[in-house]
């Protein structure tokens, strides 16, 4: 399902960005007679005259962008859409960069940052965003752990699962074309409870680390698979069966009525077999776990609540 949506997306987003872009401008980066770098109350331009560049521009093989209305040169994080219909562009600009709406990273020389991996860099928050050089702005102390893709994607943020040092992270995604994905979080280490493809996994609050095995969370204990799935339903560790809420996948305790048949699961959780007492009275399960009733056992009667009848 996953995979379909994704595939659904690739195919909108070919769609809609081939038909921008037979309505685009080409202009050639060999065409740079006349243009330079200029400064004006301590923003950077790119200019020809009083023509201003906007949009993606290669220079001398390094990339830049520049504001699509101000004409200012970025710098750091920015979110860069895709461009409208009937903009210029340099024709060296590969066109699957230029027309794909992402994360970048630019230096304070405005050149794009051509990282590939993990790397440190300044905390991407909503403060030092879509910044322009000059733009005065405190650089957060904060420094956060982001993940590029290879050199096939052009250095734009890795989202969804990352292995790395033995260890795997979740990146929060993009959302697609949902807008109520908040941008921001793109890229970002995921932590806490997080829902990928209809299945629950839980990353370490302080180390965004995918967890394992069993977790005790908000007074509940949860079954993580070797996977990180959280376990569902029946589960067995050892000779040993407990029963995990089927939505939630708490750990249940006590009485639990399963598929027309009643069971009964210690504090610890283990699902209890044979004769055992609850509340002063007596009642027996089979190996199954399933609560014996209405039938004798050993010479035993126990009635419809499989208690025994003295």
């Amino acid at each position: 399902m996953k995979f379909l949506k994704k595939m659904m997306q690739v195919g909108l987003t070919v769609f809609f960005f081939g038909l921008l872009a037979t309505s685009t401008v080409f202009a050639d980066d060999a065409d740079s007679e006349g243009w330079q770098f200029v400064q004006e109350n301590g923003r950077t331009y790119y200019k020809k005259g009083e023509l201003k560049e906007t949009y993606w521009r290669v220079i001398d093989g390094k990339y830049y962008y520049f504001d699509p209305l101000s004409g200012e040169m970025v710098v750091g994080w920015q979110y860069i859409p895709a461009p409208h219909e009937g903009v210029t562009i340099g024709s060296s600009i590969r066109q699957d960069v230029a027309f794909r709406p992402d994360w970048f990273y630019f230096g304070q020389d405005g050149v794009l940052q051509e990282f590939v991996g993990k790397q440190v860099l300044e905390a991407k928050t909503a403060t030092n965003i879509n910044k322009h050089h000059g733009e005065q702005y405190d650089s957060p102390a904060e420094k956060r752990v982001y993940y590029f893709e290879d050199q096939r994607s052009y250095h734009t943020l890795k989202t969804g699962w990352v292995h790395d040092k033995g260890h795997w992270y979740y990146l929060q995604e993009d959302g697609g074309f949902d807008s109520r994905i908040n941008r921001l979080t793109v890229g970002e280490l995921a932590r806490g409870w997080i829902n990928d493809d209809s299945t629950w996994y839980y990353l370490d609050p302080t180390t965004a680390t995918m967890q394992t095995g069993w977790q005790y969370l908000g007074n509940k204990w949860y079954y993580l698979r070797s996977s990180g799935a959280m376990a569902t339903g029946w589960y067995q560790e050892g000779s040993t069966w407990y029963y995990l809420d089927a939505q939630n996948g708490d750990m249940k305790t006590g009485w639990i009525y399963v598929d027309n048949t009643w069971y009964y699961l210690r504090s610890s959780g283990a699902m209890v077999t044979g004769w055992f007492q609850v509340n002063g009275k007596w009642y027996y399960a089979y190996n199954s776990g399933a609560l014996a009733v209405n039938t004798t056992v050993g010479g035993y009667y126990l009635n419809y609540n499989g208690e025994w009848v003295q």
